[in-house]
């Protein structure tokens, strides 16, 4: 069965897409650092959530699960994203790099030239303006490179069927996942974590990775709701969607665990160097925000997914699924707003509608990339698998 992306639909997505936009020159217009720093806040989650979907199928080639076979095509499609949100993120890049905003204040020469910690802390190694953007390139350009190498091993499959596809997308997994081990946590440290470049958290890669891959299970689990809600995927059956609720039940309390050994750790050692980032946001005007993203993200799905029925049912794990996502946002809101604003600057509706705005993005052509294929791999080898999972 193939997918149609019903015009009704479309042309939503293309007037939101349209308000955001224009919301997101407004927080240009009123303040350009604001517009960068949600500039940067909307075209990395999303982008991340277009690897992590890529992530998602890679690892099962290499593990050779079988039973996500009859919704692959939905990760795959999350995929083709990257290069719209990789194309923004290198705006944001390049911006930074050309000294056109600041939002990584030790692009600055000034800063270079005299801040002590830059200089005496082994961060002056790493945090090179050049060597900065030749590792953003790479990181990028790898990434697009294995999401549309494994895309088209897929639809390659569909036509030729038998198991050379097969073998080589298991091949190009694996190579993708070493180079996804090192640089989702080096991006972390480049694009975010050196927004308040004095600190520092060995865990903070891993942290970083536990949010965006909740948010692509996420969101994997909202659109395959959606499809099979509207008919699209009858070899569907609750033994799927248990698996993919269980995962972003699972990984919610991963994320929880990576946080809580963060924060525990840098509480209890008191150094003044870390604990830093978290008066920023544990004393200001964001307060509320970490609480309330503590709570949707941690004790939210505890509360709500924990039992097997709540991962069964589908209006529960769809409202669930949005309220992860949004606690996944303010999450990623607080690790970004503070250190690119240097002080604390209130949520407006401009910020909100350009969010909006992304996600008809990304919806937009994650709905292309679907249309373009079936939406069941034809010659997969563990499709009848698939077909039959049940727990």
């Amino acid at each position: 069965m193939n997918f149609s992306l019903p015009g009704k639909i479309r042309n939503i997505l293309m007037a939101v897409m349209g308000v955001g936009l224009l919301a997101l020159i407004g927080t240009f217009i009123i303040d350009p650092q604001y517009g960068w720093a949600n500039l940067l806040l909307n075209a990395f989650w999303f982008t991340a959530i277009s690897l992590a979907a890529t992530f998602f199928v890679a690892v099962h080639y290499v593990g050779e699960g079988g039973w996500h076979i009859g919704f692959k095509r939905v990760p795959e499609a999350m995929g083709q994203y990257l290069p719209i949100g990789s194309g923004i993120l290198l705006l944001v890049v390049l911006g930074g790099y050309f000294h056109i905003h600041h939002l990584w204040h030790w692009l600055d020469p000034e800063v270079q030239a005299n801040d002590v910690i830059y200089n005496t802390s082994g961060k002056k190694v790493w945090l090179q303006n050049e060597f900065w953007l030749i590792r953003t390139l790479v990181y990028l350009g790898g990434w697009i490179f294995f999401a549309n190498k494994l895309r088209a091993l897929s639809l390659k499959e569909d036509l030729e069927g038998g198991m050379s596809s097969h073998k080589l997308a298991y091949q190009w997994s694996a190579g993708f996942l070493v180079f996804f081990a090192v640089t989702s946590s080096t991006s972390s440290w480049d694009w975010l974590m050196s927004l308040d470049f004095h600190w520092f958290s060995t865990l903070f890669g891993w942290y970083v990775f536990a949010g965006f891959f909740v948010s692509a299970l996420t969101t994997m689990l909202l659109l395959v709701l959606w499809l099979k809600q509207n008919g699209y995927m009858p070899h569907l059956n609750q033994s799927h969607i248990h698996d993919l609720a269980k995962m972003m039940f699972a990984f919610s309390i991963f994320w929880t665990y990576l946080w809580f050994s963060q924060y525990m750790l840098i509480w209890y050692s008191n150094i003044p160097e870390e604990i830093n980032y978290f008066l920023e946001r544990f004393s200001t005007g964001y307060q509320p925000w970490m609480v309330l993203m503590l709570g949707i993200n941690f004790a939210f799905p505890l509360i709500v997914m924990m039992h097997r029925d709540a991962k069964r049912n589908y209006k529960l794990a769809f409202f669930a699924g949005v309220v992860v996502l949004l606690g996944h946002f303010i999450d990623m809101y607080q690790i970004i707003m503070p250190g690119a604003m240097a002080k604390y600057v209130p949520v407006s509706i401009l910020s909100v509608l350009a969010m909006l705005g992304f996600m008809a993005l990304f919806l937009f052509f994650t709905f292309r990339a679907l249309s373009k294929a079936a939406l069941v791999p034809k010659n997969h080898p563990f499709l009848n698998e698939s077909k039959q999972h049940h727990i």
